[in-house]
């Protein structure tokens, strides 16, 4: 991810994990938003929202590890992204 940019905001029926290899960042796991840096290993529960940033001053490269058999992303529609933004942290950080 390019510096300032995002991933997309998503959600699987399965669960996942992602390590960063490089950067810092923030991310988004439901509805907790933390600090990402190289080395973290990140745990996604199946059925929850998430999305990655990168910080302003540089890039954010990570790995997704997922079983090999998996789901294609669920992207939020206009009453997902409703029910997100009445948290304001969340509000805050997500980039539809």
């Amino acid at each position: 991810i390019g510096p300032g940019g995002h991933s997309t905001l998503e959600r699987h029926e399965h669960e996942h994990a992602v390590m960063i290899l490089n950067g810092r960042g923030a991310c988004l796991v439901g509805n907790e938003v933390r600090a990402v840096a190289q080395h973290d290993l990140i745990a996604i529960p199946p059925r929850t929202w998430h999305q990655f940033r990168a910080s302003e001053g540089g890039r954010l490269g990570f790995l997704c590890m997922v079983n090999v058999e998996r789901d294609r992303p669920y992207l939020p529609d206009a009453q997902d992204l409703e029910a997100l933004r009445r948290d304001p942290v969340v509000a805050a950080f997500i980039r539809p």
